[in-house]
Parts: structure tokens; C-alpha cells; sequence
């Protein structure tokens, strides 16, 4: 038995090495959508492009709103949406991860995406994620945006 230990351990390192934990560049802001008026534009901002649950380097893909436009003076209300995976919160002053699940609404203007990482073999589905910007005094909605997050070979969630 102790003889397998510095083989588990060199096998688990390898493992880690391959899932790729780097620094990749924020991406793009992605599927850009007017709300019907056309005054205001809403877009998800991911912090990241490539990322794996095997990563050490952040809990999921950051996603933020990018919105430009006259904008009420009220805070905002969001709702981030996806069909594959779970949002986490992580944020000051603890820094603590929080499960958020498929839907958060709120004031969450940072949401973390990731998925479970139950069977490496296992194909998995393009993820759809969406955001709805909300004026809380209306209910109107403001405007929203879509972002596509597909696969590598690796099990890699891809953005782009």
C-alpha cells in the first residue's frame, strides 16, 4: 500500500497539470441585446474564457452585467438563468462560497457559474445562460443578454 501512494500522488499532479489551471483573458462581452426601447444595453461579461471544476484558481466563471444606457435611479434587480450547472455566490467580506442554484434573482451583480464534475466521460449539453435586468420600481424589463458556454475534449467549459 505505501508503495502506491507516490504513484497516486505523481498520477494526481499529472491530473491537475492537464485540466489546464491557468490565467486565461476575460472574454468579450457576449450576445448583446437591446431592451425594446432601445435605450438600454445589456451584456454578460465572463472573467474568464476556459474553465474546469478541477481549477484551484476561482470557484466557476465569473459573470457580470455590462449595461450602458439611461438607467433609472434605483438599484437594479437581476436574474441570471441556466439550463445546465449552478450560479455560487463568493464575495467580500468573507469570501465564503455560496450554492446559488439555477436561478438567482435579485441584486446579484456577480455570479459565479460551474458544474458538477460527476463523470469525466459524460457528454454534456451547450449551457444557455441568460440575464434579465429588471427596474424593481415597474417590473418592467430594462433589457437582457445570452451567453453560449460549449465543451472541449477535456471537459473544459468554453466561452467563444
Amino acid at each position: 500500500m505505501r508503495a502506491l501512494l507516490p504513484v497516486l500522488l505523481l498520477l494526481l499532479a499529472v491530473m491537475l497539470a492537464a485540466a489546464g489551471c491557468t490565467a486565461t483573458t476575460p472574454g468579450a462581452p457576449q450576445n448583446v441585446t437591446a431592451s425594446p426601447s432601445g435605450t438600454v444595453t445589456v451584456a454578460i461579461h465572463p472573467d474568464i474564457t476556459r474553465y474546469t471544476v478541477l481549477m484551484s484558481s476561482a470557484p466557476g466563471i465569473g459573470l457580470s452585467p455590462t449595461i450602458t444606457g439611461p438607467l433609472p435611479a434605483v438599484n437594479l434587480s437581476y436574474v441570471w438563468k441556466t439550463d445546465y450547472g449552478h450560479f455560487l455566490g463568493w464575495s467580500a467580506p468573507d469570501y465564503k462560497v455560496r450554492e446559488q442554484g439555477m436561478t438567482v434573482t435579485g441584486n446579484a451583480t456577480k455570479v459565479y457559474w460551474t458544474y458538477l464534475y460527476e463523470n469525466e466521460n459524460a457528454s454534456r449539453p451547450p449551457v444557455h445562460i441568460t440575464l434579465d435586468v429588471i427596474d424593481p420600481a415597474t417590473g418592467v424589463t430594462l433589457g437582457n443578454a445570452e451567453l453560449t458556454i460549449g465543451w472541449d475534449a477535456n471537459n473544459t467549459a468554453v466561452i467563444g
